[in-house]
């Protein structure tokens, strides 16, 4: 029993503190970006980033642009999808789908300590 105890508790300890980076990825062709916003804020290439805003008015846009300057961008008026944006923050992981008008399709975010957080 006590060897049980023992190795669960290193399994756990394997596991603590797991961190992923997530740098934007744009796939044009099948009109998706995704990627951490801290791992953006934190690039090197001073190049890429990854947005959503919302407006009272029941508006929002997701942006992205990666290291070698493809954008993407789309707008919403859905409140699903309204509410997803807002739940966004600095530390958060976005993924997002897009028409080819323009429409934001799907807006995913998951906020965890396994994600990059946004450095200074």
């Amino acid at each position: 029993m006590w060897g049980l105890c023992v190795a669960m508790g290193l399994s756990t300890i394997g596991f603590a503190g797991e961190r992923f980076s997530s740098s934007v990825f744009i796939n044009t062709t099948t009109r998706a970006f995704s990627g951490n916003l801290g791992t953006a804020r934190n690039g090197s290439d001073f190049v890429s980033y990854l947005w959503c805003a919302s407006t009272g008015s029941g508006v929002g846009w997701c942006h992205a642009k990666d290291a070698s300057g493809v954008t993407a961008s789309c707008v919403t008026t859905d409140a699903g999808m309204l509410e997803t944006i807002r739940s966004l923050n600095s530390d958060s992981n976005l993924q997002v789908l897009y028409d080819n008008t323009g429409l934001c399709t799907y807006i995913y975010v998951a906020t965890g300590s396994h994600f990059e957080t946004k450095g200074p």
